[in-house]
């Protein structure tokens, strides 16, 4: 419990600061190299997004089966072996796929975006060393190791792509100069991980096919499909906006949608702490069909998120405005108004679902979510194809927006059909019209004509009013709770 201890708050410490530095970097360089940030976002991309299809669910079988493998006196039965066999036989398969595709491809490119045209090919190995370095990094966690490969993995590239835009930005380095060093970066991150499992004693590279069994086989294969092609579902939905943007308009275009949709992730801080406490919960309520907590814990997780959210894309909506005027070349990124727009509220959406996708997963209707995520990825790509030359980089998120919510109420109805239980109560009307109140309230403040002072005011009197509304009318008990608490606290 002690390891786990220190690099939990490791980790947390590294995620933190790696937090600021991504905001630094998004409020005072992204701005000033639009194109070449547009570029890296749509490159790297194609390795967040086809991760479970390239790895062939290398990633989840990382967790998944470990315990079964696991002997160290034997190199723990040859499995990192078979993870790297995954991702290079996933990488090898898509690799031909693309390349069979690659001449009408990239035609369609050289007329909408050329520069993508040109720079098309480092997706590929941008991609492989991505997908390797994820496995390493997951396989890591298994030894309760989970520091170093955040820093390699996570907090580099945050550090490194900043660097090298501010090298194009400041004419130091041609665009061709930094791409190549993002791609070295890349592969330098993989190095970095392999010597680190070797430092460790845990890189061995001794396969042992014997060990997995026909029924273990059988096993890992049907896991694999699910978890591939499920989480690719799921990562088409959530990350292929980007490179829609980039693919069917300019990249610099998707520089500018990709720090609207930043700024739109501040509204989902709350969620990963209360998933991360909920989920095991979720779990064991399923397992021991306990209909009553679970409710209760949907019901909760639901409001709680809920007022979290509207309080959060409230703050950032009224002062929208300000906040564009705030930045390098605000006007330009001004576009993006839309993309906030869009983004912020199907993060609420989620919010507002609480765990439904949770209660699915984990119960023994989780192919259904299969289902579900291919709906959902579906559904953006063509409403993406279809909205964005209309309305340009609005389009993608208003598709973003209409997919999410069309996941989220198949979710809703399967945990209703199933398990007769409901998310919403009377006061989920009560928090979104406290909400609109306030927005309301809030927005009746003149501008002063100076942004952050606009920014800090009309904010500011959003979150008080919509706060002590929140608590006179109770919308819910924990957070009520909450209040008494450091109140008495504050007393003593």
């Amino acid at each position: 419990m002690g390891v786990i201890r220190r690099q939990s708050l490791k980790h947390s410490a590294v995620n933190v600061v790696g937090l600021g530095v991504g905001a630094l970097s998004t409020f005072f360089v992204y701005p000033h190299a639009l194109e070449a940030y547009g570029l890296a976002q749509v490159l790297l991309s194609v390795g967040m997004i086809g991760l479970p299809i390239l790895a062939l669910g290398a990633n989840t079988v990382t967790i998944r089966f470990f315990p079964r493998f696991q002997n160290k006196s034997n190199g723990h039965n040859g499995f990192l072996p078979l993870l790297i066999t995954l991702c290079v036989t996933g990488c090898t398969l898509s690799g031909l796929i693309a390349w069979a595709f690659w001449e009408p491809f990239s035609t369609a490119l050289e007329v909408k975006s050329p520069l993508l045209r040109q720079y098309l090919w480092m997706g590929l190995p941008l991609a492989f060393c991505y997908i390797t370095s994820s496995v390493l990094a997951v396989y890591s966690s298994n030894f309760k190791r989970i520091v170093v490969p955040s820093l390699l993995l996570d907090f580099s590239q945050k550090l490194a792509l900043p660097l090298l835009l501010i090298a194009v930005w400041q004419q130091w380095l041609p665009l061709s100069t930094a791409m190549l060093g993002l791609l070295i970066h890349a592969a330098l991150v993989t190095a970095g991980l392999v010597l680190y499992l070797w430092h460790i004693g845990e890189w061995h590279w001794r396969p042992n096919w014997a060990f997995i069994t026909p029924a273990l086989r059988r096993e890992m294969l049907q896991f694999i499909g699910f978890g591939a092609f499920g989480g690719f579902a799921l990562l088409v939905a959530a990350k292929s906006d980007i490179f829609m943007v980039g693919s069917l308009s300019a990249v610099k275009a998707a520089g500018v949608y990709a720090i609207a949709a930043y700024i739109a992730t501040i509204i989902e801080i709350p969620t990963k702490s209360l998933y991360a406490a909920s989920a095991s919960s979720v779990a064991r309520y399923l397992a021991d069909d306990n209909r009553i907590e679970l409710e209760k814990l949907y019901k909760s997780v639901s409001i709680n998120l809920l007022v979290a959210g509207l309080l959060l894309f409230g703050c950032l909506w009224i002062s929208i405005d300000s906040l564009f005027g705030l930045l390098p070349n605000g006007d330009e990124l001004a576009v993006g108004k839309g993309v906030l727009l869009f983004i912020g509220l199907s993060r609420v959406v989620e919010m507002g679902t609480g765990l439904n996708n949770y209660m699915v997963y984990y119960s023994q209707y989780y192919r259904y979510s299969l289902l579900s995520l291919g709906v959902l990825a579906v559904t953006n790509i063509l409403l993406s194809i279809w909205l964005i030359p209309i309305m340009g980089i609005t389009g993608a998120a208003l598709a973003t927006l209409v997919s999410i919510t069309g996941y989220n109420a198949l979710s809703i109805g399967l945990v209703w059909l199933k398990f007769r239980l409901f998310p919403f109560t009377h006061d989920t009307l009560k928090a979104i019209a406290l909400a609109l109140a306030a927005y309301l309230f809030a927005n009746l403040i003149p501008l002063s004509g100076y942004d952050l002072i606009d920014l800090m005011l009309r904010s500011g009197f959003f979150a008080l009013i919509f706060s002590v509304l929140a608590l006179r009318f109770q919308v819910s008990e924990d957070l009520n709770g909450l209040e008494k608490m450091l109140r008495g606290k504050l007393k003593k």
